[in-house]
């Protein structure tokens, strides 16, 4: 079988959620399926890392698609001419996005559709784009990959779409993350707080990721008492004025600290060096840094919105994400309450098991092939 795959956020060295996804799967599928030929399609020059085995050939696309009018002439001209001259059979698309002009069976991955529901957290042009395109790809599709029940609930139900069509494959988590010895905690301690224990938020700076809003805890809970620092990883998505004033108008915003995008080897030091995680999202399809945050032995605080009570199950401890005053007294808790982080932290190590991207790989392959 001739599969071509759309790898176009395969980028060394800034690999995302999507893109830790695609790479995580295809490396396993191309390993696991030597019968198969895969064609990963790629909108700029690409590292040689991604062409993990001999039965991975790799080609470029022009033009780059990183902007609404740009993704039309990719997945509407140039993807479906690739296809036919590659005489794929299939093409599979982990970042959910496909073309309308091919007759070639596809399968995406829509991790979620928030821009459905949230289309203001967008640019406008993106969610014009997503809101137009998306439900048309969910009924082009052969099948449909998700992350959760949950998306894969939303998708049917917003699109219409035959629930048996859609097929669940859970994120998985890099092994990497693990529990870090005490002196090492200290040592990420003084790399990215001057030496003070710290909380922690991993992911884009967008609206949807609720930033201003954990400023706005932090604000409330270094006023009653707290002395932890606060780091965020992370880069601006889109411009976002909400987290801009929120830092402006902080009183302790000297002790919120900005590390930009980290590498595996920093991000697994920052993740295990900190006190728990902060992920109080409006809309997540998954949250992969909360299953990284169990591998890494610390506890976590999420919304209780969307996807993240299935991911998280018993081992978080939930929030409204405009409830900044619960969120701030749940981080003054696990502060002050060794008994709870251990819990926490136990309960967070059970959770775990549900998910590896092994898993994730093997629920792929049976849709692809449909096994």
């Amino acid at each position: 079988m001739r599969i071509a795959v759309n790898t176009r956020l395969l980028i060394s060295g800034k690999l995302d959620g999507i893109g830790w996804f695609s790479h995580e799967v295809l490396r396993r599928l191309a390993r696991d399926c030597p019968e198969h030929e895969f064609l990963f399609i790629f909108d700029r020059a690409f590292d040689n890392e991604f062409l993990y085995e001999e039965n991975v050939w790799a080609k470029v696309l022009f033009p780059q698609a990183r902007h609404p009018l740009l993704y039309r002439m990719y997945f509407e001209y140039s993807v479906p001419k690739a296809l036919k001259q590659w005489r794929a059979d299939l093409f599979f698309s982990p970042d959910g996005f496909l073309s309308t002009r091919t007759t070639i069976p596809q399968i995406p991955v829509i991790h979620d559709i928030n821009f459905e529901h949230r289309p203001e957290d967008l640019p406008k042009s993106y969610a014009n784009y997503y809101r137009d395109y998306f439900p048309r790809f969910a009924k082009k599709a052969k099948r449909i990959l998700t992350v959760s029940e949950y998306s894969a609930n939303d998708i049917a139900e917003t699109y219409k779409i035959d629930r048996g069509l859609i097929h669940v494959a859970h994120n998985g988590y890099n092994e990497s993350y693990r529990p870090l010895a005490p002196e090492d905690i200290s040592k990420s301690r003084d790399l990215y707080a001057k030496g003070k224990p710290y909380f922690i938020f991993v992911g884009n700076f967008s609206f949807r990721k609720n930033v201003h809003g954990i400023v706005s805890a932090y604000d409330k809970y270094r006023s009653s008492g707290g002395e932890h620092k606060l780091l965020l990883v992370g880069n601006p998505l889109w411009r976002y004025a909400e987290m801009d004033e929120a830092l402006s108008q902080s009183p302790f915003a000297e002790d919120i600290v900005f590390k930009g995008h980290l590498s595996i080897d920093e991000l697994t030091k920052a993740m295990g060096g900190a006190t728990a995680l902060l992920f109080p999202s409006y809309f997540e399809g998954f949250g992969i840094p909360i299953i990284e945050s169990f591998a890494a032995g610390i506890p976590v605080i999420c919304s209780n919105l969307t996807a993240l009570p299935e991911v998280a199950g018993e081992a978080a401890l939930y929030c409204s994400p405009d409830d900044h005053d619960q969120m701030a007294a749940h981080m003054r808790s696990i502060e002050m309450e060794s008994s709870l982080r251990e819990s926490l932290i136990e309960a967070g190590k059970n959770q775990l098991q549900k998910f590896s991207w092994d898993q994730t790989a093997n629920k792929v392959k049976q849709t692809l092939f449909h096994v």
